[in-house]
């Protein structure tokens, strides 16, 4: 895949190159007509002309540079001095219509000559196939000659300036070539500033890393901003682990790339808009970090036993590096070896398996290691201290023990231990046997390294014949080893004696179990030798007792409940060669005990406890019955469900049961509600149980807010409006109960509204907190209640200023009569607007919309004043225009008015003679009107003597509210001077209509 992406880019950057070649401008060279002069036609008709587009080939650029200068010869309209946009079009393929490149205005002044316009600042770039055009504000400026190449050209006329035109609706003339063409100068090709070069990196860098910013240069200011940068190109695998950010121009490691070491290039070249570029190399230099073995640094040597053989791993190596890496030991003939630790990753030093260790022959090894990465190689030293042996020691040894002739079981004579420095394991056994026989021999113990010493069963020892018999033991502990000697001593036998019998003891009947003992019968035996015990009983129906081989009488079944208030027990012992007895122990019986009874339980029906009772709350109290009349009783209770006994508690001492002291019932909480309790009370001896059974009864309880404060916020509106979920919370222990709601809220009476069931809150009446000394935050209390009980928590309310007010103006209609030479840049009116919102939504500003009048002919100030920027000539006297003037505020709402301008009919004596209104007589379409202003003009004489005589013969005007009003602001006496302009003393007549 990179291989085909490579060559994909190389085909591309070999069709741009070809293509640049082509498209780039390689020297200074005009476009258009050669000799301006030479297409100014003789019979110049002064065709009125506005845009002009020339399809000629001679106007069409033929490559891509910057527009240094134009020429064009100008007609003799251009004396008083007009300005020329000249223009480069060009068409995308992509429709119809065609778009504007960019323009120069130019202002022409030189009649009948060539006009040069050299350019400076921003200049227009145009690109292979862009049509040379201009644009004369007031008819035709550019002279043309008619030819016979079929110079192909289109005009027509814009209201306004257009960057974009639909140019292929237009027919096409021919025949005419246009004076004026462009000096077209070459572009710069950029450069990089910091290449060629080469930066070196680690290959422990990680992904995402910025390597090397690309800096460019071009002299031509109009590239800033417009330079590329091609993705770059390598011979190697440099774009393997590289790639370029063609927004930020930063070169970064690729993600999931393990960088390889060694020098990789990069190929970079940077283009302009006209495919000028340059092309310079970036060397990565990727350095190799050798291998770090950080655990010799902690852990350089070890020490162990000469007598280790089997395989052991003595150091983990923990190695650090970016590459693979590799460990092996450099030391030969030594019984080491490293290798891949299993299940790990890591690599150990191991002791061989079978390896001879001698420390006489060699205290220590230096072991040399290496770990290599596949660049660098990384060595490193290993000490092994080897630790010489110490021989066994045997304890105890030499020793005697007695044994009697008699003895017929497997005895243990002794058990001696063995201690070894190293801890290894040691074996022992019997060397000689003098005088030579089987029955002794040798065993290893439970324990480590000890070992005893036995008699085997049956041996058949004569006290007569050997009285005395010596072994000889020898341990080892595979290198090293230690000998002694043991006795064994024959005994002669002697009958056993009964120490503490004949005897009496008792018992008692409530206070016994299985295997309780009830006496121990002592004897002595010189020999010590093995006894047994045999033993009948009087009266011998259902004896409770038996005899252990131990000597210890014991009971064998319970004698709770027992009448026979005492047992003759007679004994015998035997030491295998003679038996004693029999010898006699009386065993009396005491404490026959009575049961206790409840009687007042069970109850006929359950006992009735409700929620929330008192902690510690006496319920019932048990009554009881025992003949044992100085018995102790204890109480005690169990509970079905079991966590009953959480809400209720038996006073263990006189039987009362009460409600707990330290746990509240909850009707809603509990499992179950009703309880089994039993109690059960023992005299120490016995016990009775009987059942108590209890019922939980509801209460009804209040609801909780489990918050206490609550805040809501609304945009100021109308009644009716709903205010988002309050989402209260709040608890009831009660399941099932109905839950309204309510809300006070102080002086502030009438403002919301609360819905009983949801608590919803809704506007009562509108609210519009741009009204003077409205409030924009509101408390109140909101109640929640289950129709018996309530809880309250505070609410507050905050009212969001809105914008939801349009700016008005003062009046809908505007009216003002201008004279037609009415200065420029001189205010003559002013629109006034007021927005009723308070805050940032209660600022505006003015705009003035006047696309119907096709020019910017009138401009309006920040504070509303209206001025003239066009002159009005070219609307002829006796005109009427209207445009709209806008007030928008910060939310973009707007309110409108409509501006009437009268450019009145008048009479000019000279162009310095100060203008006046021309008279009704004078304008030419009143004459046929005489007869009728004559009969108009003797109503208008008798009128105001009839006015005069209904107000008093009073000078005042009396008009009636509502009536419109007309204000003529009269013409001033002296002529003024503002912003250098001579006004004449007439001004405009303003005339309102007031609401």
């Amino acid at each position: 895949m990179m291989m085909i992406n490579l060559t994909f880019f190389f085909i591309l950057t070999l069709v741009i190159s070809l293509h640049s070649v082509k498209s780039q401008c390689t020297s200074e060279h005009d476009i258009g007509q050669p000799k301006t002069e030479d297409a100014d036609k003789d019979d110049y008709s002064k065709q009125t002309v506005n845009v002009v587009l020339n399809l000629k080939d001679q106007y069409q650029f033929k490559c891509c540079g910057f527009i240094k200068a134009w020429e064009m010869f100008v007609s003799q309209d251009s004396a008083i001095g007009r300005k020329v946009k000249a223009q480069v079009w060009y068409q995308d393929g992509t429709g119809t219509d065609w778009t504007w490149r960019g323009e120069d205005i130019i202002e022409v002044t030189n009649v009948k000559k060539i006009n040069v316009e050299d350019i400076s600042g921003t200049i227009i770039r145009p690109l292979l196939g862009d049509y040379i055009g201009f644009y004369e504000f007031e008819g035709s400026v550019i002279t043309y000659k008619d030819n016979n190449n079929n110079g192909q050209y289109k005009t027509t006329t814009f209201t306004s300036d257009q960057t974009t035109f639909d140019w292929d609706s237009v027919a096409v003339g021919d025949k005419r070539d246009h004076a004026i063409h462009a000096t077209v100068t070459p572009s710069i090709a950029p450069t990089f500033t910091n290449l060629d070069d080469t930066v070196a990196i680690s290959n422990n860098e990680v992904a995402g890393t910025v390597v090397f910013t690309l800096a460019t240069s071009d002299s031509d200011p109009e590239d800033a901003g417009e330079l590329t940068v091609a993705p770059p190109t390598s011979t190697g695998s440099a774009l393997t682990f590289f790639e370029l950010d063609l927004i930020t121009w930063e070169v970064k490691i690729r993600s999931g790339v393990s960088l390889v070491p060694g020098d990789h290039l990069l190929e970079f070249t940077v283009r302009d808009p006209c495919l000028k570029s340059s092309t310079n190399i970036l060397t990565i230099r990727v350095e190799n970090e050798p291998p770090v073995i950080t655990s010799l640094a902690t852990s350089s040597s070890k020490t162990i036993s000469e007598d280790l053989s089997s395989e052991t791993l003595l150091h983990t190596l923990i190695v650090t590096d970016t590459q693979p890496t590799t460990c092996s030991l450099v030391s030969t003939d030594v019984p080491f070896v490293i290798k891949r630790i299993s299940g790990s990753t890591n690599y150990g030093i191991f002791l061989s398996t079978g390896a001879s260790l001698d420390y006489g022959k060699q205290n220590a090894y230096v072991l040399d290691l290496s770990c290599r990465d596949g660049y660098d190689d990384t060595t490193g030293i290993y000490t092994v201290y080897l630790l010489q042996n110490e021989p066994p020691s045997i304890n105890g040894l030499p020793r005697a023990t007695d044994i009697q002739e008699d003895v017929i079981v497997e005895t243990t004579l002794y058990t001696f231990s063995v201690t070894d420095t190293e801890s290894t394991v040691v074996t022992c056994s019997v060397t000689v046997i003098t005088p030579n026989t089987n029955i002794i021999f040798m065993k290893p113990s439970t324990n480590f390294n000890e070992f005893d010493i036995i008699l085997q069963s049956n041996p058949s020892l004569r006290y007569d014949l050997v009285r005395t018999y010596r072994i000889d033991i020898q341990c080892s502990d595979g290198r090293r080893s230690d000998s002694n000697v043991f006795f064994m001593n024959v005994l002669r036998n002697k009958p056993t004696v009964f120490v503490n019998l004949q005897n009496l003891t008792s018992v008692s009947s409530i206070a016994t179990y299985i295997g309780q003992k009830v006496f121990d019968v002592d004897i002595s035996d010189p020999e010590n030798d093995q006894v047994e015990f045999s033993m009948f009983c009087v009266p011998s129906a259902n004896c409770p007792f038996e005899i252990y081989h131990s000597g210890e009488i014991v009971l064998k079944r319970s004698i709770e409940g027992e009448f026979i208030p005492a047992y003759d027990l007679y004994v015998h012992v035997s030491d295998g060669k003679s038996t004693t007895g029999p010898r006699s122990l009386t065993v009396h019986v005491l404490d026959i005990n009575y049961v206790p009874v409840i009687r007042n339980l069970p109850l006929p029906s359950a006992l009735v406890v409700s929620e929330n009772s008192g902690l510690g709350l006496g319920i019932f109290q048990v009554s009881i019955q025992d003949n044992d009349g100085a018995d102790t009783h204890t109480y005690t209770m169990t509970s079905s469900p079991s966590d009953g006994v959480l809400y209720f508690d038996v006073n263990s001492a006189n039987g009362l049961f009460s409600t707990s002291a330290s746990t509240n019932i909850n009707f809603e909480g509990v499992s179950s509600t009703s309880f089994t309790f039993t109690i059960t009370v023992t005299d120490t001896k016995d016990s009775a149980s009987q059942n108590l059974s209890i019922s939980i009864a509801n209460q009804n309880e209040a609801p909780v807010f489990t918050k206490k404060a609550y805040a809501l916020s609304v945009d100021e509106g109308v009644a009716g409006t709903t205010l988002a979920d309050p989402s209260y919370l709040f608890q009831d222990e009660d399941n099932g109960d109905t839950h309204k709601f309510s809300m006070t809220c102080a002086s502030n009476v009438g403002y919301f509204s609360i819905s009983p069931t949801t608590g919803f809150i809704s506007l009562a009446t509108d609210i519009d907190v741009d009204a003077t000394g409205s409030a924009t935050s509101f408390t109140c209390t909101v109640t929640v209640s289950d129709g018996s009980l309530t809880d309250s928590a505070s609410l507050t309310i905050n009212v969001n200023n809105i914008n939801d007010n349009t700016p008005r103006f003062s009046n809908n209609l505007f009216t003002y009569y201008l004279d037609i030479n009415y200065p420029l840049n001189s205010v003559f009116g002013s629109t006034v607007a007021t927005d009723a919102d308070t805050g940032a939504f209660g600022n505006f500003i003015y705009s003035i919309d006047q696309t119907s009048l096709g020019t910017e002919t009138f401009g309006i100030q920040a504070n509303g004043d209206l001025y003239l920027k066009i002159s009005l000539t070219s609307y002829g006297y006796g005109s009427s225009i209207s445009f709209i003037v806008q007030a928008t505020d910060t939310g973009s709402l707007q309110g409108t008015a409509t501006v009437f301008i009268v450019i009145p009919q008048t009479t000019t004596t000279t162009t310095t003679t100060t203008d006046r209104p021309i008279t009704f007589w004078e304008y030419p379409a009143n004459p046929a009107w005489v007869i009728v202003a004559g009969i108009l003009g003797l109503i208008i004489m008798v009128l105001p003597c009839y006015m005069c005589y209904k107000n008093g013969f009073s000078c005042t005007w009396r008009g009636r509210p509502g009536d419109y009003r007309d204000r003529i602001q009269e013409p001033s006496e002296n002529s003024k001077t503002h912003n250098n302009i001579t006004r004449s003393n007439w001004k405009a007549w303003k005339w309102y209509e007031q609401q």
